[in-house]
């Protein structure tokens, strides 16, 4: 059976149907895995009228309850022709049960006659949500609170703390028996190529997930604080920056088979080895598998500013124009991978456990619309990107180059336009949209997992065109 062969001429055999296709459960039929429930239930208590020494506030408590369940099963394999596959896998089932319970307390902080004329108010929003389990490892109270101070002429501040507790995804079910494969774990097999550090070469690698019963819980601390201002009725505009500090303990990273092979010192049980063959100039063997999951990593800070900006002239040609502008920038990303190393500046010497950090991202974009079209242009800017030291070399650089990204469209409401055909009552919109106008190339990366060696941002294919008709009734 030739794979490239033209299909239109030289059908597959019957064999490739009965004796090399595998099918999960038997040919022809659906295959069930395992039952699956889930239910939610919550109760909410709200007084938007709430009457406190300093004025009118809201008052929020509730409670929640899920509860998810997976039955056991049996995962079979067959061929076409009914033979066995491979052996059949038995999987355990689990039951989870969560209760949380939370409250939420807006109101002004001081009455408003205490407040000077340049002073319109000062709000503050403080919240808590406990979380019950039946181990003190997941139960937790996680706090939080904040402040705005809105002053004449649109100008306000505005600054927050707030607390999180982010525990490993729990594992539903579980192989009973591990059979001997290729790599540790009990998923699927895949084979994606990695640029192994230590050789310098290229090649596909089978690796395999695994679950990590020592997974600890994640606590962070995020402490923002920032400005508004907002002026205008018919050129209205808005501005805002804001400063957001983050400080992570025991914080969960995915180890992909990339940044596995980077931090082999770091977990080299992930990782297996060939011996070295004879006459091999290279110091070790090549890797023939690796296990991905999630580890902790000691500590982590990072601080960064967020700017938006918004301007709209409501009565520009019989229609309102707009433009507006969002950039993340961060400052400062430093990690501990474990307790005993040291910390690491992830935005110009990273080592591999923040994958796809930029310093720099923004977007941007302006339209103009009125009751029946609509027209505008949107961008999007990705930052340089530093590479860890072990890409460097096959990469030919220590960072991957900036990528801009323009996307255009234009709509209309086709009912206000043919009222007659559509109906009144009714709505239809129609949007043509150009993405990737420019047909702009991604920047070249070598060390892509799919091995395409480009940093892919946005649809692959490049330039794309969509065309939309929205009905509304």
């Amino acid at each position: 059976y030739h794979p490239l062969r033209d299909t239109q001429q030289l059908t597959p055999p019957d064999a490739f149907y009965d004796e090399v296709i595998v099918y999960r459960g038997s040919r022809g039929r659906f295959a069930k895995l395992a039952d699956y429930e889930t239910f939610d239930g919550a109760v909410r208590l709200t007084n938007q009228g709430l009457r406190l020494p300093t004025g009118l506030g809201a008052l929020a408590l509730g409670a929640d309850f899920r509860r998810n369940s997976l039955a056991a099963h049996t995962d079979t394999a067959t061929y076409g022709d009914g033979s066995t596959a491979e052996n059949p896998v038995a999987w355990s089932g689990r039951t989870l049960d969560r209760y949380s319970f939370f409250g939420e307390l807006q109101a002004p902080l001081l009455p408003a006659r205490w407040l000077p004329r340049w002073i319109r108010g000062v709000e503050t929003d403080l919240g808590a949500r406990y979380v019950a389990a039946d181990t003190a490892a997941e139960s937790n109270l996680a706090p939080v609170g904040g402040i705005k101070i809105d002053f004449a002429r649109g100008f306000a501040l505005r600054g927050s703390v707030a607390t999180a507790n982010r525990f490993p995804t729990p594992y539903m079910g579980q192989r009973t028996e591990v059979s001997d494969n290729p790599t540790p774990g009990g998923g699927p097999v895949e084979y994606p190529t990695i640029l192994d550090p230590l050789r310098g070469e290229s090649y596909t690698v089978p690796v395999r997930e695994a679950p990590n019963p020592d997974l600890r819980s994640e606590s962070a601390v995020t402490r923002t604080f920032g400005a508004i201002a907002e002026i205008g009725e018919v050129h209205r505009f808005r501005a805002s920056l804001d400063w957001v500090s983050t400080e992570k303990t025991n914080e969960q990273v995915y180890l992909d088979a990339q940044t596995a092979a980077d931090l082999e010192n770091f977990w080299p049980a992930r990782l297996t080895r060939a011996p070295l063959a004879g006459g091999d100039t290279h110091s070790v063997g090549r890797i023939t598998g690796i296990t991905t999951g999630v580890v902790n990593v000691a500590w982590r800070r990072s601080e960064n500013w967020n700017l938006t900006l918004d301007y709209a002239w409501s009565r520009c040609m019989g229609g309102t124009l707009e433009f507006f502008g969002r950039w993340i920038g961060y400052q400062r990303y430093e990690r501990r991978v474990l307790p005993s190393t040291e910390t690491v500046d992830e935005l110009e010497s990273p080592d591999g456990t923040a994958t796809g950090l930029l310093r720099n991202r923004a977007s941007f974009g302006g339209s103009w619309s009125n009751r029946i079209v609509a027209y505008g242009v949107d961008g999007r800017y990705f930052g340089p990107r530093t590479l860890p030291a072990a890409e460097r070399l096959a990469q030919g650089s220590s960072r991957v180059s900036a990528f801009w990204q323009f996307d255009a469209y234009v709509q209309c409401e086709l009912a206000r336009l043919f009222p007659r055909l559509v109906g009144a009552d009714r709505g239809l919109r129609a949007q043509l949209r150009v993405d990737n106008l420019l047909n702009s190339g991604f920047p070249h990366y070598a060390a892509d997992p799919s091995g395409a060696g480009i940093q892919c941002y946005g649809d692959w294919r490049g330039r794309t065109y969509s065309l939309s008709l929205t009905a509304t009734f």
